[in-house]
């Protein structure tokens, strides 16, 4: 039976960080918005002053507010995508960390500790992976000790069976194999 993704029932899943990019999204908009009626507004009153007119044609106010407005759009734009980039950063540089992190372990590497800056989100979701990744290397470590144990009991062994070939095999066979484990991980 296929698995099939459920919708989530609730919607703040992450309270803070939500309403952080909620707030830093509306911060944005809100200084853009300003930025723009600002300009447009500073740019008709010193036109109209200049001007010594009262009443303008549409045109003329086109032409007045035009300048300003793709100035102010293009620095909103800019400032906008700037503090964006900035703060995606903080958000997706942990998940590449994590990924890093992942691929090592899949390679048998446990040794480099999962670390992200302060300021930076899943701040949780790391610690998590950090303890996971820490006990996983201690069972690891155990195991391996408890296996080179064996082996070093078996090489021990392995004069008592002189007269016997095909045990004295099989036992330098299973010390080679516990070796060849043991070099896979990198604790």
């Amino acid at each position: 039976m296929p698995m099939t993704s459920q919708k989530r029932r609730t919607f703040w899943i992450d309270p803070p960080l939500q309403l952080q990019m909620v707030a830093t999204v509306l911060l944005l908009v809100a200084a853009s918005i300003f930025l723009v009626a600002y300009s447009v507004y500073h740019g008709l009153a010193e036109a109209s002053q200049a001007s010594h007119q009262i009443f303008h044609s549409l045109d003329w106010v086109w032409a007045t507010i035009r300048g300003p407005i793709i100035i102010s759009s293009l620095i909103s734009v800019l400032a906008s995508g700037l503090l964006a980039l900035l703060w995606s950063h903080r958000y997706a540089g942990p998940l590449r960390v994590l990924s890093a992190a992942m691929t090592r372990i899949g390679h048998g590497n446990l040794s480099v500790p999962v670390r992200i800056r302060k300021m930076d989100t899943h701040q949780d979701l790391v610690g998590d992976f950090a303890q996971a990744q820490e006990r996983l290397r201690q069972r690891l470590d155990e195991d391996l000790r408890g296996l080179r144990s064996a082996a070093q009991g078996l090489q021990a062994a392995l004069p008592e069976l002189d007269g016997k070939p095909e045990a004295k095999r099989c036992a330098q066979a299973v010390i080679k194999g516990v070796e060849a484990a043991a070099a896979h991980y990198q604790l």
